[in-house]
Order: structure tokens, then sequence, then C-alpha cells
């Protein structure tokens, strides 16, 4: 398994607030989901942000391996997901990093 983390900042114009419903909407949720070889997909929207620069979103996406990730990263479905997310995110800010999962407490 593979976990793979957006660190996801707003557009500029879009307020904290108008960030979260966008991604959480029925259009943003229905073509992420998508995206072939995704088994599971969580967003972590911040409560409040302690300055304006500071990332709204983090963002979980797993994939089986590495190989089904990139598999997935070069189909339609993750292009669209990755356009509209340009509606609402800039993209310029926002990256993507593959993480090793430790959990210390259960």
């Amino acid at each position: 398994m593979i976990k793979l983390m957006f660190v996801s900042y707003r557009k500029e114009g879009i307020t904290h607030e108008e960030c979260v419903k966008e991604g959480s909407s029925e259009l943003h949720v229905s073509t992420v989901s998508k995206v072939p070889g995704l088994i599971k997909w969580q967003e972590n929207f911040a409560h409040q942000l302690p300055h304006e620069n500071v990332a709204s979103v983090l963002a979980e996406m797993w994939f089986e391996s590495a190989e089904s990730m990139q598999a997935a990263m070069e189909t339609p479905e993750w292009a669209a997901a990755v356009e509209d997310a340009k509606r609402f995110l800039d993209m310029e800010k926002t990256y993507a990093m593959t993480v090793d999962e430790k959990v210390f407490i259960d």
C-alpha cells in the first residue's frame, strides 16, 4: 500500500470556508471518486488558519502500490480531478508527496 498526501493551498480570492465547501462538494467528490485504483481518500480541513499563508487542506489518497498510483495519475479521470481542483486550489503552491504511515497510538 502507498499513501499520497497533498498539502493544498486555496486559490487567491477564495476564502478558507469557500475552499472547504468546494473541496467537499458533490462535484469534486464524484470526480475524484472515479480515479481508478484509488482505495481510500480522505480530506483534513483546517479548523482555523493561524495566518493567511497556511494550507487549507491535507488530503490523503491510498493506492495498492506505487505502480497503481502512477497508472492512476496517467488517466483521464485523474486529469479531470486535477482540473476540477483548479477551481479552488492554488496549484502553484499545492504539492504532493508519498509517505510512510506509522501509527503509534490506535
